[in-house]
């Protein structure tokens, strides 16, 4: 099988699951208070020192924190040549942060009625810190991985990537403003079309994003 029908297979399965994950938040299941239930009960203790931690860490999903690094690295990209990669990464970015919005409006689920350590307004799912991070670190754990040659850079930035973004994840649970099944949500929507964005990127080949300028 190649590639390009793997990840469409790939892509499928996320946006069935992402289906099946929305309709039973908005139903309210069994599945879903279980599955709440559980890592709230998990994740969900706190002292001064780790609130204080994770409300900064959870400030690196923020709107304008998120869109700043886009921004740079978005600049940095094009300076380079690396003009497919800016733009996939723009894309995503766009995309994701746009959806996740119209779903929060369609799903209109209220956020956790316990106590919230930090301020957070409108509604619950899916996440948008976790859908924005997604968005956001997982392209540029893509790009690295295409356009860097040395396995010690590679592995030192997904490593940072994939650590950003559980943990600004895992911030919005430990500080009440969100239920784990809207951070689940968050990933799984930014999964899906970040999956289908490669795949419009991977007509050809997926070194697409190497390539330093576009050709007509």
């Amino acid at each position: 099988m190649k590639i390009s029908a793997k990840i469409s297979v790939l892509n499928l399965f996320l946006l069935g699951l992402f289906i099946f994950w929305t309709i039973n938040v908005a139903t309210k299941t069994t599945l879903i208070n279980n599955f709440d239930n559980f890592f709230i009960n998990q994740i969900y203790h706190h002292n001064d020192l780790t609130i204080r931690l994770f409300s900064n860490i959870t400030n690196l999903g923020d709107t304008f924190p998120t869109i700043a690094v886009t921004a740079v690295i978005f600049l940095i990209l094009i300076l380079k040549k690396y003009y497919y990669a800016g733009i996939y990464l723009v894309l995503n970015k766009v995309v994701i942060a746009g959806v996740n919005s119209l779903i929060k409006i369609t799903v209109k689920r209220p956020r956790p009625s316990h106590h919230h350590f930090v301020e957070a307004g409108g509604f619950s799912f899916p996440s948008g810190h976790s859908a924005s991070s997604f968005a956001l670190y997982i392209s540029l754990l893509i790009i690295s991985l295409v356009i860097f040659k040395k396995i010690s850079t590679k592995i030192i930035i997904s490593t940072i990537c994939l650590l950003t973004v559980i943990l600004i994840g895992y911030s919005r649970i430990f500080l009440g403003v969100h239920y784990p099944s809207d951070v689940f949500g968050g990933y799984l929507l930014a999964a899906t079309i970040l999956t289908f964005n490669t795949l419009l990127f991977r007509t050809k080949n997926f070194f697409i994003l190497k390539l330093k300028g576009i050709k007509n």
